[in-house]
């Protein structure tokens, strides 16, 4: 097994530097921000916001769509899928995110929005689907790196939320939030020692054990996040429960099979934004984690604004996601099995 205070021995596996597109992630979003500035809005109000995108692609919609409801003016929703809701028309605004400009679900839903004449905004690196939004009079913003989709978050969220917080249709602050990313990434590096390194600790205690990460609130989406990046990452199984819905299903369910106990690891995201009703569910939540004798952990993100706390529990979920990588002895970066389904 890697040890995770031998730095040197990363290189073996990491041959893509992940850990350095990790680190970038608040540098991302400012580049990206700084450029969507000189793109061009839509000239008419708009309704309602859809968001299309898969994988890795698709987080920075959900990280803005799951932003609290004060925050959002107008109805959002977030697509992972082929098709587009009955309710986009003309007076809608369609944000299509893919990586690779070839994604067939993203595309799919590319060819159903120019039928309504909604306004198209397309944020992408490359591919088919900058041209075709081109063609189609759609906005299109680009961007430029060699990381693979899901190290790519910084780019992708930029784009988005700047250009929403442009059209006044989100009304929130990232850059407290890019501040702390910078100040927090020096806790997590590959650098720090096991014993003052959360994400290094972290990976440890999720080391043969079937992560279950549980987000409430403004954290769903980034409970998502730390999910699928253990998946893609550390080609480890994990999944997700959301607060309440797990209080009303998922709390009956610890009792078999009998080796729960010793294969479950919960990681319970908390935030400081959930009323006060929900903040009662994750406690009670905690309680029936405690009294099966299930482990778990309670994470808490930094900052005191929505931002600061979603992007502080992400950062740290995809150091934690990096790390696993290198104990389970794999390449963080190739996703063989997805790529020879597509």
């Amino acid at each position: 097994m890697t040890s995770l205070d031998k730095p040197k021995e990363f290189k073996a596996l990491d041959k893509s530097n992940m850990a350095k597109f990790i680190a970038e992630l608040p540098q991302q979003i400012e580049d990206s921000l700084k450029k969507v500035n000189k793109v061009d809005l839509p000239k008419k109000e708009i309704a309602n916001v859809c968001l299309c995108g898969m994988g890795g692609s698709a987080v920075a919609n959900s990280l803005v769509a799951n932003l609290p409801s004060s925050k959002r003016k107008v109805h959002m929703k977030v697509i992972r899928g082929y098709d587009i809701p009955a309710w986009v028309n003309e007076n809608s605004l369609i944000i299509l995110t893919s990586h690779s400009g070839t994604t067939q679900e993203t595309l799919s839903a590319f060819k159903a929005a120019v039928k309504t004449k909604a306004q198209i905004f397309i944020v992408a690196e490359r591919g088919q689907l900058q041209n075709l939004g081109k063609k189609a009079g759609a906005i299109v913003f680009d961007y430029d790196t060699s990381a693979v989709s899901r190290a790519s978050l910084g780019y992708q969220l930029g784009a988005v939320f700047g250009f929403l917080n442009r059209l006044k249709i989100v009304d929130a602050q990232i850059e407290p939030a890019i501040k702390l990313l910078k100040k927090i990434n020096s806790d997590f590096e590959i650098r720090v020692k096991t014993e003052d390194n959360l994400a290094k600790q972290l990976a440890y205690v999720c080391l043969d054990r079937l992560p279950v990460v549980v987000g409430s609130g403004i954290l769903t989406s980034v409970a998502w996040r730390w999910k699928t990046q253990m998946n893609e990452n550390a080609n480890a199984l994990a999944f997700t429960e959301f607060l309440p819905e797990a209080m009303h299903n998922a709390i009956q369910g610890q009792d078999f099979p009998l080796h729960s106990q010793e294969d479950l690891i919960y990681i319970l995201l908390k935030n400081s934004f959930d009323n006060k009703e929900l903040t009662l569910q994750f406690k009670k939540f905690k309680n029936v984690l405690a009294s099966k004798q299930i482990r778990y952990e309670i994470v808490e993100p930094l900052g005191d604004d929505v931002f600061s706390q979603k992007l502080s529990a992400l950062l740290l979920g995809d150091w934690v996601s990096y790390y696993l990588a290198l104990l389970n002895e794999v390449d963080p970066t190739p996703v063989e099995t997805i790529e020879s389904n597509k």
